[in-house]
């Protein structure tokens, strides 16, 4: 599977590198480290316009012969709904091309592909110009963003999108679709808590889950209980996830990995290869707004290989708590 994926992050977590399995460019990390803000010119209109509904591929008119030498961020529609904060995930339709050609290198709208996620204000984006770009946009909108290449594509390490250069201006134009804050929890209804020869887990809906393993032998097969059962749509493969969730080793109780500690929910397409074996199982499926315990066994995890960087064998038992907040189909 090797989707593009415009907004390439940083691998300064230790949650995305785990998590994702790594497939050619829609690979989430890096060895890159966040840069400082960039300069932005807010509402710049100068340089290019977009014309084109909401939801619908967009056209770009560049009207000078020479790319900004700043990052420039023009509303060209404003919606109506939640304004984004630092520290949201955003979804967002997307549609790239660069100054110096009209070929498109991104396009959700019309490649049969889901919408993307993009952190906010958090400094994890490769495309440094974007980390704050869609502060205080309300979702609905419709924002164009052209980025020089030291905002841009000459922060990005490897997996360049066919066709850019590290000298290229990026043009981008997002379609704001949703946005998911730090602490957007499920939103079901309780139907169990685990516990027997399973994982016990307690809190509330918009606070990290407490795990209690048993001092038990792990299961050997892949667990799937639900814990909160949502009302929304059922996911599918090729859906992007937003999801909330932590993760802990069976057999010591540490914690790995957890959305909750970095106050963002993450997102992925599911079902696809992009995360690991387990994950494509348990979470196709699943009623949005539901909260689901997984004991994932090695063969379904990271496989004898481990994951050392999370400080996971090859022979460890992995337990998750995943709150399915959100589903986009392409």
């Amino acid at each position: 599977m090797s989707r593009r994926r415009l907004t390439v992050t940083a691998a300064a977590l230790a949650a995305v590198a785990v998590l994702v399995a790594g497939c050619g460019s829609k690979s989430k990390s890096s060895s890159a480290s966040p840069s400082a803000p960039v300069p932005i010119a807010s509402n710049a209109t100068a340089n290019a316009t977009v014309s084109g509904a909401f939801g619908a591929t967009p056209t770009v008119k560049l009207l000078t012969a020479t790319p900004p030498t700043i990052t420039e961020v023009s509303v060209v529609t404003k919606g109506a709904g939640a304004v984004l904060k630092v520290g949201d995930l955003a979804v967002v339709d997307d549609f790239g091309r660069t100054w110096r050609s009209a070929a498109t290198f991104q396009d959700t709208f019309g490649d049969a592909e889901p919408p993307d996620t993009l952190p906010v204000g958090t400094g994890s984006i490769q495309l440094t110009g974007l980390d704050r770009a869609l502060v205080g946009v309300p979702v609905g909108s419709r924002v164009l963003v052209l980025l020089p290449p030291d905002a841009g594509f000459g922060n990005v390490a490897s997996n360049l999108p066919t066709g850019v250069t590290k000298t290229d201006t990026a043009v981008l134009v997002f379609d704001v679709k949703a946005a998911y804050a730090g602490n957007a929890g499920p939103t079901g209804t309780a139907v169990a808590s685990g516990g027997g020869t399973l994982p016990t887990v307690s809190g509330g809906l918009t606070t990290k889950p407490v795990i209690a393993i048993p001092k038990t032998a792990a299961p050997t097969a892949l667990s799937t209980t639900t814990l909160i059962q949502g009302s929304g749509a059922v996911t599918a493969s090729g859906d992007e996830l937003v999801v909330q969730y932590i993760g802990e080793i069976w057999a010591t109780g540490k914690e790995f990995d957890s959305s909750w500690s970095r106050d963002q929910p993450a997102g992925f397409s599911i079902g696809v290869g992009e995360v690991i074996p387990g994950w494509d199982k348990a979470l196709v499926g699943v009623k949005v707004g539901s909260r689901l315990l997984l004991v994932v066994p090695p063969v379904d995890g990271y496989g004898s290989a481990g994951q050392s960087a999370a400080g996971i064998s090859g022979t460890d038992t992995l337990v998750f708590v995943v709150d399915v907040l959100g589903a986009y189909p392409a």
